[in-house]
């Protein structure tokens, strides 16, 4: 039998015997792939990256009311949520709608769907702990550039927002505290929490009977009119910050980031008066806070990378294709010659195959052709009859 050297040798020159046949395949498979990489539609890709430190969730001001993150899984999970935050339905529709990327209208059932097929298109990449990677997929550069950048300033607004937001519960629930303290400072211990919407609503009606009694004999401008107008007015606000839209919406109070006029040289019961300067001290602390958190002014975030415009599609790429195209012309190439190679030596003779096995012939059958007809007995013979 032959060895492995000279199999080698044949199957070297079964392919140079077919070299023809299997360029034929190969150019053939390239030019389809080549040709497909050209119908396929381009995606092109904007990207930034930005980096969110440590720091945004750490404040020495606000750290007796809002505990710090130092857990490095737990601020990660939080970027995230923050980073999706940002991408939110009505960042996505505007953009949806602004770049006319959108085909139904808003009434229209099919907009949801449109709305998260929008959403696939925004990328969210994690680079390490704090550095992540946001950009934007579409069909043309300038699409994808545009958008891309109005994603890097949603993202960061969002940051600011959220931050600002939190500092602002906190403040405005201690502005709510003081007021109770000063509204309410003749109920004794009650006054240190907020009282509720009843009691508000009587003393509200009590200051309006107070009102009505005094306009009967004084005019609008008198001093003691002018001050139950004042407490009138605060106990609005209070009663509508109460209120559960008020609270759902989020609004704020004319000059929320001053004291309530009340507050200003009001009489503090004794047992209250050093709760009370403690809230006071805090809530300027807060205010300060809120001034730090300016756009321009916070540092607790930083663009790594500004997007780019996009000069080449990131998909499909070409030598992606070509690479397909080669390796699928080679397998059909191989399966191709196999199959000639197995159809030639099943059909070979004898002679052929103990010659490429390398072993002798010792003989052959000769072929014999079976005749399947009847055998018809002359006539006035039988079949059993042997003379």
């Amino acid at each position: 039998m032959r060895n492995y050297e000279f199999d080698l040798f044949y199957f070297i020159g079964l392919f140079k015997s077919r070299k023809r046949l299997l360029g034929t395949i190969l150019a053939a498979t390239v030019g389809i792939a080549l040709v497909s990489y050209l119908m396929v539609p381009k995606k092109f890709k904007s990207y930034s990256q930005i980096t969110i430190y440590s720091k945004y969730f750490q404040n020495p001001l606000i750290k007796d009311f809002v505990s710090e993150q130092y857990d490095v899984t737990e601020m990660r999970n939080q970027r995230e949520s923050l980073l999706q935050q940002s991408l939110n339905d009505s960042f996505v529709d505007q953009i949806g709608e602004e770049f006319q990327i959108y085909k139904t209208k808003p009434e229209d059932p099919k907009r949801g769907f449109e709305r998260d097929e929008l959403r696939h298109h925004f990328e969210v990449i994690s680079v390490n702990a704090d550095i992540y990677q946001v950009g934007f997929i579409w069909n043309t550069p300038q699409t994808s550039f545009d958008v891309s950048k109005r994603f890097l300033s949603q993202v960061i607004e969002t940051l600011i927002d959220q931050r600002k937001k939190t500092i602002t519960n906190v403040r405005n629930a201690i502005r709510a505290r003081m007021e109770a303290m000063v509204l309410f400072m003749n109920n004794g211990p009650k006054s240190l929490g907020l009282s509720s919407k009843t009691q508000v609503q009587d003393q509200l009606n009590q200051v309006h009977n107070q009102i009505k009694a005094l306009l009967s004999e004084y005019k609008e401008m008198h001093p003691k009119v002018l001050a139950l107008r004042a407490r009138e007015r605060m106990l609005t606000q209070y009663l509508n910050r109460l209120s559960p839209k008020y609270r759902e919406s989020g609004s704020a109070v004319p000059d929320e980031r001053a004291p309530p006029e009340t507050l200003a040289g009001s009489e503090i019961e004794p047992a209250s008066k050093e709760v009370y300067q403690d809230l006071l001290k805090k809530y300027n602390y807060l205010n300060v806070a809120l001034d730090m958190e300016k756009a321009d002014d916070v540092n607790y975030y930083g663009i790594v990378s500004a997007p780019a415009f996009p000069l080449s599609p990131s998909a499909p790429k070409l030598p992606n294709f070509l690479t397909y195209g080669l390796a699928c012309g080679i397998l059909l190439g191989l399966f191709v010659l196999l199959y000639d190679e197995f159809v030639r030596f099943s059909v070979a003779n004898a002679e052929q195959r103990a010659r490429f096995w390398g072993i002798p012939l010792l003989g052959t059958v000769p072929p014999h052709h079976w005749n399947r007809s009847p055998v018809k007995p002359e006539v006035g013979t039988h079949l059993n009859d042997w003379n």
